[in-house]
Formats: structure tokens, sequence, C-alpha cells
């Protein structure tokens, strides 16, 4: 025929304002190289081994969170990015960061130290 087919599940997540009840695990990536992108999820650790400049893919609305090893032993770049507070942070032994986009603006924000 050629009428619409409507097919209702339940199960599935509307696409306008959609009610998650319970709990959401993220994924956590083990960033071996140094493209920052939310394809491999929004929790990110790299231990730092050489000087190190970063690159990113995020587009507007997505953030990720970037826990950096042994940071302060190396040169740290990270691509133009607007920080939150200060110029760049100083990076510690082991530190975090996040690091969101909105529209073409990245921003980062320092988190702290982690013991």
């Amino acid at each position: 025929g050629s009428a619409n087919i409507t097919v209702s599940d339940d199960t599935k997540l509307t696409k306008t304002n959609p009610a998650i009840t319970g709990s959401i695990t993220e994924q956590v990536y083990n960033l071996t190289g140094t493209a920052i992108s939310p394809t491999n999820g929004t929790i990110q650790y790299k231990t730092v081994s050489a000087n190190t400049t970063f690159t990113e893919t995020l587009t507007a609305g997505q953030s990720v969170i970037l826990r950096l090893i042994d940071a302060n032993s190396y040169t740290i770049a990270f691509p133009t990015i607007t920080w939150v507070g200060v110029t760049a942070p100083i990076l510690t032994a082991n530190c975090a960061i996040v690091i969101w986009k909105e529209q073409s603006t990245l921003y980062g924000a320092y988190v702290g130290t982690l013991v």
C-alpha cells in the first residue's frame, strides 16, 4: 500500500526530551595516540611518555574528561582552546581536565590533581 507505517517501541528513547531512569555507564578509553575524540568514549586517560601535541574532533555539544598521567614530565600542547579561569593550567603528575565545544569554540577547565 501507500500509507505511512508507524512502529511504536517503548524500549527506545525518543528523539526529543528522552527520559532515562537508572544509571548510565560511560566508556573509559586508554588514549594511546594524540587525537581526543568522543567516539572513543567521554572518559579518556593517557600516560604521557614524550612531548605531546593533542588534536581533537569534538563537534558542538560534545565533551571529554581527560586524565593525564606523568603530564608534568613533558611539554603538552593542546589545540586552540579557551581555558576557563586561567590561560593554561600547570599540569601535574596525575591530573584531569574537561574539554567541550560550543559552536566552534573549544573550552577547557582544569579539574585538579588526582591522588
